[in-house]
């Protein structure tokens, strides 16, 4: 069975940089809303809705102007975005075992959505599939929280492309601060070496850090 590949190799657009930035704000909001429903009164229902009411207002007051290269394509409650030519749906759910119906399958919006881009001459035919970013939550306080991007093949749950975010990859950043000149050194004046038994030196290894060096 083919691996999956990396969401780029579908759309170069989703490049690892837009991908670890997008994952590390939803990641952010997703566990402030977590923080916020612990109230006696709530459950994992009250919990839910409010990580996933926070996560789509999130990306409609903010998306766009936080991310230049993120569009908002359909404003309803089943929100969707696009990178480059990729169109995506975000659900707070197990990406191994899915339990949301349209995790996997096309809502109307978006069948409207993928018919308008199957006749637009800009996209790219590589993209055709069911885009998705999942948020899971952790099973203890000890784990973390995790999100992936993933790419299904239409109808099916066959996936095409996989990423998971990693929390200890740093993500390159480019700058266009001056890079200081490197200090120049004086020139050293170099001799014949002296013989360490002549000079009448111990020859015995000096132990440093209290011998744990």
């Amino acid at each position: 069975m083919k691996q999956p590949c990396h969401p780029a190799e579908i759309d170069p657009e989703l490049t690892e940089p837009r991908l670890n930035e997008l994952a590390r704000h939803m990641l952010d909001v997703f566990s402030l809303a977590i923080d916020q429903t612990k109230h006696p009164l709530d459950d994992a229902y009250t919990q839910g809705s409010r990580c996933w009411a926070w996560l789509r207002n999130s990306l409609l007051q903010e998306g766009e102007s936080r991310f230049p290269w993120l569009q908002i394509v359909h404003h309803g409650n089943d929100i969707q975005f696009s990178i480059g030519n990729s169109v995506f749906r975000f659900f707070c759910d197990d990406p191994e075992r899915p339990r949301k119906h349209y995790a996997t399958a096309l809502t109307d919006a978006e069948s409207l959505t993928t018919n308008l881009l199957l006749f637009d001459e800009d996209s790219l035919s590589q993209t055709a599939g069911l885009w998705r970013f999942f948020i899971r939550k952790a099973m203890n306080d000890e784990d973390e929280h995790s999100l992936y991007c993933i790419n299904y093949q239409l109808g099916s749950k066959v996936i095409n492309a996989k990423w998971q975010f990693n929390a200890s990859v740093n993500t390159f950043v480019s700058t266009t601060a001056d890079i200081p000149e490197a200090a120049k050194l004086p020139d050293h004046e170099l001799g014949p070496r002296t013989n360490v038994a002549e000079a009448g030196e111990d020859d015995g290894t000096v132990e440093d850090n209290n011998g744990s060096v």
